[in-house]
């Protein structure tokens, strides 16, 4: 069985469609049908359609396997993978080191496994008369120093040097995941996380989103402003749909699949000054400058007791579906050499 945040029927249809087209080939999955028992995956609900739809599959060959998978968000994830509650963690960035730590306190090792690339994509309400963006008005719009006002955003944008297209008058309502997610990390690191280090650094961070670390060094407590933040992605897509000077962002599958209610934002690339849209075809070659790789985390002994874990990342890790599942659950395959590196990264770990 799987438990989806995605659409169940899209990841369903999409499962039968790659059955059918598999129909006839050589080779089954792992098992040859003759495995039980039960595999359970949590974190990134990013990655959650992926690891999803190759559960539909690898379950179809394999149906005495349960194969749970469940998307609470990247942070969370590790945390059940690190306390020894899940065999697997789908992650929209790489592990934290606290999170390492965790893990090696517990004595849990894993093998980091690139599943996937995929694009963070900024959407907006079809009526909000926004085109693209550069860093400082991403900044503006949603750092720490945000106001809500699309006039406060150009003004401090212009002050951090945009030279893209104004920003429209009036205010946003901005809906976007939480601290929980990898997402939200993601977006911080790609963006304006070192502009946001050197507004810290000059002091010009309004005193109440300002803390200190566990080193007691200043350190921005509240990175991202928003009116909603929100662990589940259909949440964001449906505020925003509903809002219409509604912005947020997600990752590209989420905005394939709702593309006809909402419209992706581009995004300057800071080294063309080029405003580039996200595509599959952006996202693989890395024009798109809000692009990060998705990976999987196996634990390794989990994986060597039961057959089950074993047959599963066995089936994941296979050229076609690193490639046509990854595709037809909305995201982008990694390129050849990296998607024969992460198989043979998991043949040495011993898969």
């Amino acid at each position: 069985m799987c438990m989806f945040r995605i659409s169940r029927v899209a990841v369903a249809g999409a499962a039968a469609a790659l059955m059918l087209a598999a129909a006839g080939t050589a080779g089954a999955a792992p098992g040859g049908g003759d495995l039980s028992g039960e595999v359970v995956v949590s974190g990134s609900s990013t990655v959650e359609p992926i690891t999803s739809l190759v559960g539909e599959l690898f379950a179809s060959e394999n149906p005495d396997v349960a194969v749970r998978v469940d998307g609470p968000g990247t942070g969370d994830g590790f945390q059940l993978f690190c306390g020894g509650e899940t065999d697997i963690s789908d992650a929209s960035r790489a592990i934290e080191e606290e999170e390492v730590a965790a893990c090696e306190g517990a004595g849990i090792t894993y093998t980091e496994l690139p599943v996937a690339i995929d694009g963070l994509t900024i959407v907006a309400n079809k009526d909000l008369d926004i085109d693209c963006l550069d860093w400082p008005q991403i900044y503006g719009i949603f750092g720490p120093e945000s106001t809500g006002s699309l006039a406060d955003a150009q003004a401090l944008a212009e002050e951090l040097g945009s030279e893209v297209d104004p920003l429209p008058e009036g205010d946003v309502e901005k809906f976007t995941p939480g601290p929980e997610s990898g997402t939200y990390d993601s977006f911080i690191e790609l963006t304006y996380e070192d502009l946001m280090g050197e507004r810290l650094e000059a002091g010009a961070i309004p005193a109440d989103k300002v803390g200190t670390d566990d080193d007691g060094e200043p350190e921005v407590t509240e990175p991202i402003l928003s009116d909603g933040q929100f662990p589940n992605d259909n949440d964001i897509v449906q505020r925003v749909e509903g809002s219409d000077t509604g912005i947020g962002f997600f990752g590209f599958a989420f905005f394939q699949e709702n593309k006809e209610d909402l419209k992706a934002i581009a995004v300057e690339d800071p080294e063309t000054g080029k405003c580039v849209k996200p595509s599959a075809k952006t996202i693989q070659k890395g024009t798109y400058p809000v692009s990060r790789p998705l990976f999987i985390y196996p634990n390794n002994a989990k994986a060597a007791e039961n057959p089950a874990v074993q047959a599963f990342v066995d089936f994941y890790m296979t050229a076609d579906n690193l490639n046509a599942t990854v595709t037809e659950a909305g995201y982008v395959p990694l390129a050849k050499a990296d998607r024969t590196a992460s198989i043979e990264t998991w043949e040495s770990a011993g898969g």
